[in-house]
């Protein structure tokens, strides 16, 4: 099992200079490769992360001010190039320049601990607030700056001592009228943490159009907005981590729909509403708390659970469910979830019998 630990950073001058040093240092080396490798697909040439490793050595030789940040904090960020490549080639966006006010984040392939603190390679000693040991396997670590300081994300290989002496299985349908719906009937309100922030939003980013910019003021209040938009992300991150937990210590098993979130995004009706509501994140929260089997979405909310007969004209409404043919009347969500949890629960017998 795979964790990642969180601690807050208690840096001096000298270790935010080499912080922001790193930082500095790691977008000039993914904007470079970024370059390279445009350029040479214009020749008609295609390179890929280990062509542009080699190519590292020789740039350190013409710049050595490189030699200043782990080469191995170099590699991890030509990785991280070579990973949005990859999920351009699977669909998503193309990758972007990285930008200094986006790029807050340091890469570490490894990392050690003190009695008191953690200690990373050429960067020495870190230390943070409530230190503890993780347990388990040190793997990597990331230095990321927000907005109310520097934070250290380390993660973990563990083992999964956790024994799922819980057999009962319950299907999720997730929505955003509410956040999800339960096979057991149960529905859990949308709790539309963006929405309930707009007003201040709006507000703070009224002011900040007002500053001249790149003024001492216009600098204060683009803090303030950052450390609103960290506020709403933690709430939102808070309720995650409790659904996810609660429907772990519940159930041995949950049923969900594989779904193409990406995809449900780009269509834009909802977009918005999904982005708030975060499936994607809830997903990998309750993937680590909990046995997670997915089944195809196909027309869950068309079909009647009673008498399986499928058709657009079932879902009269976003809240109601109408069978055309035996007439069967339901909630369109809960009605979701039977057919969600009848095909888990076939898919789970055919494994079985494997």
């Amino acid at each position: 099992m795979i964790k990642t630990y969180t601690f807050k950073i208690k840096p001096n001058k000298n270790k935010e200079k080499i912080f922001e040093e790193y930082l500095n240092t790691t977008r000039y080396v993914y904007n470079l490769g970024k370059e390279v490798r445009e350029e040479s697909y214009k020749k008609g040439v295609k390179i890929n992360y280990f062509d542009l490793s080699k190519q590292l050595t020789e740039a350190k030789k013409e710049f050595s001010w490189l030699k200043n940040v782990n080469s191995q904090t170099l590699q991890a960020t030509l990785e991280r190039l070579e990973n949005t490549y990859k999920k351009f080639f699977k669909g998503a966006g193309y990758p972007k320049w990285a930008k200094k006010k986006n790029w807050k984040s340091i890469d570490f392939k490894s990392i050690k601990t003190t009695f008191n603190a953690f200690k990373l390679p050429s960067i020495g000693v870190v230390k943070v607030f409530k230190f503890k040991v993780p347990k388990g396997e040190l793997k990597t670590a990331k230095i990321v700056k927000e907005a109310d300081g520097w934070y250290l994300k380390v993660v973990v290989k563990e083992e999964d001592s956790v024994k799922r002496e819980n057999q009962s299985i319950c299907a999720i349908d997730m929505g955003v009228s509410y956040f999800l719906t339960t096979s057991h009937g149960e529905f859990v309100d949308n709790p539309k943490h963006l929405f309930n922030y707009l007003k201040q939003l709006r507000i703070e980013n009224r002011k900040l159009s007002r500053m001249k910019k790149g003024g001492s003021n216009f600098k204060k209040q683009v803090k303030r907005l950052a450390l609103l938009h960290q506020k709403i992300g933690r709430v939102r991150k808070d309720f995650l981590h409790k659904q996810s937990r609660k429907l772990a210590n519940e159930y041995g098993t949950v049923i969900r729909e594989d779904l193409n979130i990406a995809s449900m995004v780009a269509k834009g009706k909802l977009a918005k509403q999904i982005l708030d509501c975060s499936w994607g994140l809830f997903f990998t929260l309750l993937e680590y708390k909990t046995n997670v089997v997915k089944v195809n979405p196909a027309y869950t909310s068309q079909q009647c659970s009673k008498c399986g007969h499928t058709s657009k004209e079932n879902r009269k409404t976003q809240s109601l469910f109408e069978c055309v043919k035996c007439g069967h009347t339901d909630n369109a969500d809960y009605q979701a979830t039977l057919n969600i949890l009848q095909r888990g629960q076939t898919l789970l017998g055919a494994n079985v019998g494997q």
